[in-house]
């Protein structure tokens, strides 16, 4: 069976890999000059940066990543350095720095050391956590069906609120929202599961990528073109010819046609309905997928440093100015921003200096939302006189934590909304999808069938976003070709395998 996936980003490269292991053909269509979407590197006056895997997380041994990977055949291709430390976090206002351990345990003691009055509180609140992301099936490999009215009350209610139903004090409830950056938390509205799943995958054990988290996005081509697929990149689908319920065939820029017998859009939505003429879709469904809401998006600064000048770190480096604003970095008064930024050090060979640093923090679309019709490279000078002044308040704010970083810039550079729109194909930049409401998830929740017979949905915004969450979604929609559990039983069979051949 012929295949078509549009879009080689995380999902579009876990779903095709994963039907090409079933042995179905699969070509891949993708936009861009590079495959990847967040996961690309890129160079810039001999230095290579990440477009945005700057972390990851369930790589550690029995991690659902790894265990995909191994199953895939590609584990051994990836260079992967874990930390001891998930991440250091600097609240401003106090000038008090925690540096947070990995690890079930230690993350449960260091947190009692600094706490000892919330001692049984801490642990019940640790406990909650894993519970919480034993909830979602896939998140453990588990077979069976996932469904939102199975869950309990605590998996859908707002994040923050499930963390004062078990911490007393707001020092600590404002600590313990230090994922907060990674899925854009909204106080009451942001659920209790993405922080949950977010927290529980970097407790376990964080990563980094060594040179990059294109390796990823190469070893999973590999899989494809090894079976007999393809990876066609620059080449963007601008036509989805539909007839009788049924994809056709679609057409690229280039003004070539492809045609497949089953589709999957790995794409914005949005991007997708613009391809697809006539009524395939009802008004309704068209009206609905345009006015979801999309969670912020970023404000980047990229900068090669001289060498020898500053001091690598392992783990990223969170800095917020206060923590009563713990959770009003993606919703805030312009004059304010940012409230907080992450900091992400590249290492030079020998590990103990820094070559180059990002830094991110989130931002409103509302930002640049007056350039929103212009595109790279010619944008004017009034919004590349906006840009400077941004990345300069976010170098300053970086400085309170390294006092060095002015003088150990040798090149610096920034992204904007306007420039995740551009480059990764998401409505108004956004970084993380749909924005999931506790207060009407479903409205957010899109199915991965569509009313159209042979075209399928995988991706970010289908359900959770980022390394946690797309190549679940991804083994989802190939298990709607290939049946109900039969992947996620063959990883786990896999997995037995390899574990009896290495027993004694």
């Amino acid at each position: 069976m012929e295949v078509l996936v549009i879009g080689a980003g995380l999902g579009g490269l876990f779903c095709g890999a994963l039907l090409s292991k079933e042995g179905y053909r699969v070509t891949v269509l993708e936009k861009n000059a590079g495959i990847g979407g967040g996961l690309q590197n890129f160079v810039r006056k001999g230095e290579m940066y990440e477009t945005g895997m700057h972390v990851a997380g369930g790589f550690h041994e029995n991690g659902s990543l790894k265990r995909i990977c191994c199953y895939l055949g590609i584990m051994d291709r990836l260079d992967i350095r874990f930390s001891d430390l998930m991440s250091s976090l600097t609240y401003l206002d106090t000038d008090r720095t925690f540096n947070i351990p990995s690890g079930r345990d230690r993350f449960t003691a260091y947190l009692i050391s600094l706490f000892p009055h919330e001692e049984e509180n801490i642990k019940r609140y640790v406990d909650a956590l894993f519970r919480l992301s034993e909830e979602d099936r896939l998140f453990y490999m588990k077979s069976g069906q996932n469904s939102f009215f199975d869950h309990s009350e605590e998996f859908t209610m707002p994040a923050d609120k499930f963390i004062a139903s078990y911490i007393d004090s707001p020092e600590l409830r404002s600590l313990l929202a230090f994922v907060n950056p990674l899925y854009a938390g909204v106080a009451g509205h942001s659920p209790a599961y993405l922080h949950a799943m977010i927290s529980v995958m970097f407790i376990d054990k964080p990563c980094c990528f060594v040179k990059g988290s294109s390796q990823l996005a190469d070893a999973l081509a590999s899989v494809i073109t090894e079976a007999g697929g393809s990876v066609i990149t620059s080449s963007a689908v601008t036509r989805t010819v539909v007839r009788n319920r049924r994809v056709e065939s679609v057409y690229d820029s280039n003004g070539k046609e492809y045609k497949a017998d089953v589709y999957i859009s790995a794409i914005h939505p949005c991007t997708l309905l613009d391809t697809i003429e006539g009524r395939a879709f009802t008004p309704f469904y068209k009206k609905r997928l345009r006015n979801i809401p999309s969670t912020v998006s970023a404000f980047k600064v990229y900068a090669k440093l001289k060498k020898g000048h500053l001091p690598y770190a392992e783990h990223s480096v969170n800095i917020i100015d206060s923590k009563k604003n713990t959770w009003k970095m993606s919703r805030y008064r312009l004059e304010d921003w940012p409230h907080g930024i992450s900091c992400f050090l590249a290492p030079s060979s020998d590990g103990k200096w820094a070559t180059h640093i990002t830094i991110l923090s989130l931002m409103d679309w509302k930002e640049v939302s007056r350039w929103k019709n212009t595109r790279i490279g010619n944008r004017g000078d009034e919004y590349e006189m906006w840009k400077r002044s941004r990345m300069e308040k976010v170098i300053e704010m970086a400085e309170k934590v390294f006092p060095d970083l002015r003088d150990s810039i040798e090149d610096c550079f920034a992204a904007s909304p306007l420039t995740f729109r551009d480059y990764l194909g998401t409505k108004e930049g956004s970084i993380y999808g749909y924005f999931k409401d506790s207060e009407n998830l479903i409205y957010s929740q899109l199915s991965i069938r569509t009313k159209i017979e042979n075209l399928l949905l995988t991706g970010q915004n289908v359900n959770m976003h980022g390394i946690g969450g797309v190549p679940m979604t991804a083994i989802e929609t190939a298990e709607i070709l290939v049946g109900k559990d039969v992947i996620v039983n063959k990883i786990n069979l896999y997995e037995n395998i390899q574990t009896e051949a290495n027993l004694p």
